[in-house]
């Protein structure tokens, strides 16, 4: 696998390409309130399709910008730490969502450390991928979301069976939220301080391509032409939909936070259930003024949870200077790479006969 940057630089687009796909819709009437409440309800009744025809006939999503997409990939190795923060930040949070989080039970793909760290490593190769291969037919890209796609589709039909539940739209739009909401809609909480509305316009875009090759319909995907649109429904979906859920802090969930972390310890050894679980709540409400010896959860934390959200909130401040994103950049490269060839952590935790990914 390349996990080296795409060569893309990001000069203005044309004319057009901005007429066309980068210009924001000027939607005045638009509520993202609405919007979300809507593909919310309608979604949860609207099955996602149980078919790859579009990957099997090599169709090209309508709306596809190649420019774009290139340029989305290229913004997420940039910012490729916080980045993987932000999905593992909306990772944590999408799991509260009870019917994905039944249909995931009933798979047993993540009922145990070992289980998590499978599934999850299975995710971020795929996730690397879509980040670094040419989106065209033929291509690793096209196989990857062929294989993801074949794979949802047998687990909502064995879901129709086991659970009379199948994969709806609003399943596959929290799933989206996962990979990219955190980053969209709080990218300061990931230490991701670029600015430029292009490059997160391309990104959004890269996303809306993905997730309708995933299934997606054009009505429901959260990604849209407008960043601030999007950034509005992200917004709103975090505090809206997943907050009150995280809330109720369901044993089910809180257990298959706690496999999610302990499972992938071996990548990250910062990682530890209630520090990051704390971290994820401050970065929903978009606040770290909980993270102070003045607030009561934050008091019952040991002091070496404490110190864990201590060296987050000193990372992610000063990941607004490059040499501090560039440094994180190719740790994260090494990271990936010890995983994939080398990883003495997973070997001493797993055992060197149950690696294979």
């Amino acid at each position: 696998m390349c996990l080296s940057s795409p060569s893309c630089e990001f000069s203005e687009l044309s004319e057009g390409d901005t007429k066309n796909s980068c210009d924001e819709r000027a939607q005045q009437d638009f509520s993202p309130k609405k919007f979300v409440k809507n593909v919310m309800n309608k979604g949860f009744k609207t099955i996602c399709d149980n078919d790859t025809d579009g990957l099997k006939n090599n169709e090209l999503p309508p709306f596809y910008n190649e420019q774009m997409f290139k340029r989305g990939q290229a913004f997420f190795h940039q910012n490729i730490f916080g980045m993987c923060l932000g999905s593992l930040l909306g990772l944590m949070a999408t799991l509260s969502n009870q019917s994905g989080l039944a249909v995931l039970i009933m798979t047993k793909m993540s009922s145990s450390d070992y289980s998590a760290y499978k599934r999850y490593m299975s995710t971020i190769f795929h996730m690397l991928i879509w980040y670094d291969s040419e989106f065209k037919p033929g291509a690793s890209l096209w196989t990857s979301l062929h294989c993801v796609k074949t794979k949802h589709n047998c687990v909502s039909k064995k879901a129709a069976t086991v659970l009379q539940y199948q994969i709806n739209q609003r399943d596959m739009i929290l799933a989206q939220w996962g990979f990219m909401g955190i980053a969209v809609s709080r990218p300061e909480f990931v230490g991701i301080y670029d600015k430029s509305q292009e490059k997160w316009k391309c990104f959004a875009h890269l996303w809306k391509v993905i997730g309708y090759l995933l299934g997606i319909t054009e009505e429901f995907n959260i990604c849209r032409d407008s960043l601030e649109e999007t950034r509005a429904i992200c917004n709103e979906i975090a505090i809206e939909v997943l907050k009150p859920q995280i809330a109720k802090r369901e044993e089910r969930y809180i257990k298959m936070c706690e496999h999610l972390l302990n499972g992938l310890w071996s990548i990250s050894p910062i990682l530890e259930f209630n520090s990051f679980m704390f971290y994820m709540n401050a970065t929903l409400i978009k606040s770290t003024e909980s993270i102070s010896d003045q607030n009561e959860e934050y008091k019952k934390l040991t002091w070496d949870q404490k110190a864990r959200l201590q060296i987050i909130l000193f990372v992610m401040d000063n990941m607004r200077y490059s040499i501090v994103r560039v440094l994180l950049r190719y740790s994260q490269y090494f990271t990936f790479w010890l995983v994939k060839h080398f990883n003495c952590l997973s070997w001493w935790q797993f055992g060197v006969k149950k690696l294979k990914v």
